[in-house]
């Protein structure tokens, strides 16, 4: 169902099934999947494409040019994975390279207020809440939660089943499987709740546990944190994994 006073672009392209409310603005090239739902006042701009089965509330703005000081308009986009619920107001950005993505995967939650900057890259099963800022190029890995009113800074990556509380200014990368507070943020722990939730191995949420303690630990370096964790603890695929994120991160990690 289209609501009369829709404005629907002649070049976009609906499955079936969808519903779209009233005032909102759909432009050129836009793709949407089948079952999604469309509120009141919503704009998604050219280029871009929505999956199915998503819900996307009023006021919502999606597409838009970044927000880059003397940015050239080159074709881009944003493309939002099958049911995800976008919230209202939020905000997606859409990539600020030519030909560039800005991508949310499937089943994310974005509350009210979140902004996604240009060329971030959201995982599946993420949930951002209320008034959550995410600068441009920033990575969030799968299943990571991040709390109301959070910073990130730009070209910062979050790995997946990562938590970050409220209130929390992000200028490093975030481990995967941690929970980091403050501003400027800090390592807290490991994200037990989480990790039991997701139905870890009691093993391997200990082996997680204890290895961000030793990175945490002052008296030792990133670099002396990673051999102690080779040495002492078993090497399951995620703490393999937990060592590849430390030693790939560009910006160095929360701790």
């Amino acid at each position: 169902m289209i609501h009369s006073s829709a404005f629907i672009h002649p070049s976009s392209k609906l499955a079936q099934g969808i519903t779209i409310g009233p005032f909102t603005t759909i432009g050129p090239d836009v793709q949407i999947g089948e079952g999604t739902i469309i509120g009141p006042n919503v704009l998604i701009e050219a280029g871009t494409i929505i999956g199915k089965n998503c819900e996307i509330f009023h006021g919502a703005s999606l597409g838009g040019k970044p927000q880059i000081i003397n940015f050239k308009n080159v074709p881009a986009k944003v493309e939002i994975g099958d049911g995800t619920v976008i919230r209202e107001y939020v905000t997606i950005h859409r990539s600020g390279s030519e030909n560039g993505v800005t991508r949310v995967g499937e089943g994310c939650l974005l509350m009210a207020y979140s902004h996604l900057g240009h060329d971030c890259e959201i995982g599946d099963q993420v949930v951002i809440v209320n008034s959550t800022s995410l600068a441009g190029h920033v990575i969030v890995e799968d299943r990571v939660f991040i709390s109301a009113l959070v910073g990130v800074h730009q070209f910062v990556r979050i790995g997946r089943y990562a938590m970050v509380a409220g209130l929390a200014g992000v200028n490093q990368d975030v481990m995967p499987f941690s929970t980091v507070e403050g501003n400027r943020a800090r390592l807290l722990s490991a994200n037990a709740i989480g990790l039991k939730r997701a139905n870890f191995k009691p093993d391997v949420r200990a082996a997680i546990k204890k290895a961000l303690k030793f990175i945490a630990q002052p008296e030792l370096n990133t670099k002396q944190a990673i051999e102690k964790i080779e040495a002492e603890i078993e090497m399951f695929d995620e703490i393999n994994y937990l060592i590849n994120f430390i030693k790939n991160s560009s910006r160095g990690v929360t701790k």
